[in-house]
């Protein structure tokens, strides 16, 4: 059932999410485990809202004052639910041997499902209060809960802007990474401390701040803490045994003597 309020939409957008997400291929299956198990909960509160709206237009008629809060307060799931599909979509295999698709992917897909993560509770919460508001309470207690979701909706809508900052800075230092290891590998190794110092000063070259630049790029640095950069192969340098010389030398040189010894006798 589409309902205008957004619930189903969200049950089927969370519906797929789940089942992508148990689909997938990950290297740490607990924490999709954990992932999964929120999502379940979250999936099932969304079944009981949808039973308690029934109706969508009738509701909307019968609950004018309600419906607009319960709608507004649905559109921050709903976002965060069509942002992990695509992330999940987008990372449909493991990463490659290659160090740089490697920082990519902890990056650019494991960071953002671990934020996902972090974010249900508060999801299931918000969850909570609308299942409340719907049931017969005082206008008192209406009142509050109606307050409680505002606030919960706006402290989301605060966090999301931080977000899809955060999520650009990421992707754009990750675009620097990738050039800047690209041109190096050709002529030198770079090491880890070399390459984080080139992109601060290309940051920097761009107006960035010196604060800003190591903030933007912590995610990297505790990454390649973990994943460091190859280090260059060691050259095996030709070495000469000098003795092996100054031997021969002072057999020639014994032997010479001798023969002087020999001449005089």
């Amino acid at each position: 059932m589409a309902l205008r309020l957004g619930v189903g939409d969200v049950f089927t957008v969370c519906k797929g999410a789940v089942d992508l997400c148990s689909r997938g291929i990950h290297d740490e299956p607990e924490d999709v485990k954990s992932v999964i198990a929120e999502m379940k909960l979250i999936r099932a509160h969304l079944k009981e809202l949808e039973s308690q709206i029934g109706d969508e237009k009738a509701f909307v008629t019968a609950r004018p004052d309600i419906a607009p809060v319960i709608k507004r307060s649905l559109e921050p799931l709903h976002r965060d639910m069509l942002s992990v599909n695509k992330i999940l979509h987008e990372c449909k295999r493991k990463p490659s041997v290659h160090v740089v698709d490697k920082v990519r992917y902890m990056i650019l897909y494991k960071a953002k499902l671990e934020a996902f993560r972090e974010k249900l509770p508060a999801h299931r919460e918000s969850l909570c209060v609308m299942k409340e508001l719907l049931e017969n309470q005082t206008p008192s207690e209406r009142r509050s809960s109606t307050v409680k979701l505002c606030e919960l909706v706006e402290s989301r809508e605060g966090q999301q802007k931080i977000e899809e900052e955060y999520d650009r800075a990421q992707k754009e230092v990750m675009r620097m990474l990738e050039k800047r290891h690209s041109s190096v590998e050709k002529d030198r190794h770079l090491s880890t401390s070399e390459m984080l110092e080139q992109l601060e000063d290309s940051l920097m070259a761009r107006g960035v701040s010196r604060e800003q630049a190591e903030q933007q790029l912590l995610p990297l640095t505790k990454v390649l803490k973990l994943q460091p950069l190859p280090t260059p192969p060691d050259i095996q340098r030709p070495t000469f045994k000098l003795d092996v010389f100054e031997c021969s030398l002072s057999a020639g040189s014994q032997e010479s003597k001798n023969g002087d010894i020999a001449e005089l006798d």
